[in-house]
């Protein structure tokens, strides 16, 4: 019986020492480095988890004036850390905001949102900004518009409303410090100027140091991330296990071969 408890401990120690410590594989891509937004894919192109009225579907709604779709679409998302920062990037088919001819007014982009195990809005990015904030509750967000709605956003459906969530954040949430960000059009993704059915692809990547978040990510299992638009009209929301840092799962595997020798010497 030790003997199987033994193999079986050498067995766990041994894969703890050698498996990949994060879970994702994503790049540290070196700030303000035009190179190293080759590696993005077009992941969730023109699609949302949202489902919207008349026909549309999943996709983001075109509005009126066939403007909308590609064009005001939240595309994919990738998170990765270190034992100083979180790393999280957002490829979208606009910039800051995107201009709307129909209504003649820009739509802009929500702000970044995120929380731990199960909650999506502890913290918030101020994409405007650049700045962290802790956001505590509904009270400090602003969802899509109200009724009317502006052209080609959903304010006056309730249910979509509430699924879209927030879009950004008010003056209510708790300023915790600077954070760094990039942006960087990729135009090997798309091109064209914003036309139906086609868009400018932007990746904006934000870099956030994690002392500023008052917790320990370690404590937690999970970070969800949402984000989406004034107008409504598509979500990026994901959810990113969270796993021990190296320095745990060294440990971790060391404790085991040590309890592994000491049951081996007693035999």
């Amino acid at each position: 019986m030790k003997k199987v408890l033994f193999t079986l401990l050498l067995t766990v120690a041994l894969a703890l020492l050698v498996t990949p410590v994060y879970g994702v594989t994503w790049t540290y891509y070196s700030f303000n480095s035009a190179s190293s937004w080759s590696d993005f894919a077009d992941g969730n192109n023109n699609t949302s988890p949202v489902f919207y009225p008349n026909g549309i579907g999943f996709l983001p709604s075109p509005g009126l004036g066939g403007e909308g779709g590609e064009k005001y679409d939240l595309e994919g998302l990738n998170f990765a850390y270190d034992n100083a920062y979180l790393y999280v990037s957002v490829t979208a088919s606009f910039g800051t905001g995107v201009w709307s001819n129909t209504s003649q007014r820009t739509f802009a982009e929500g702000d970044l949102f995120f929380g731990f195990d199960g909650n999506k809005y502890d913290y918030a990015v101020d994409v405007s900004k650049s700045e962290l904030y802790a956001v505590g509750d509904s009270s400090n967000w602003n969802f899509i518009p109200p009724y009317p709605p502006v052209p080609g956003g959903y304010g006056n459906d309730l249910i979509i409303k509430n699924a879209i969530g927030a879009y950004n954040i008010n003056t209510g949430s708790s300023f915790l410090g600077a954070i760094d960000d990039t942006s960087q059009m990729y135009a090997g993704l798309e091109s064209g100027y914003l036309l139906p059915g086609n868009g400018d692809t932007y990746i904006k990547e934000y870099r956030i140091s994690r002392s500023l978040l008052g917790t320990d990510l370690m404590s937690h299992s999970t970070i969800t991330f949402h984000t989406t638009m004034e107008c409504g009209n598509d979500l990026l929301e994901e959810c990113r296990p969270i796993v021990p840092e190296p320095g745990s799962m060294i440990l971790l595997g060391m404790g085991l071969l040590g309890l592994g020798a000491s049951l081996r010497r007693r035999k």
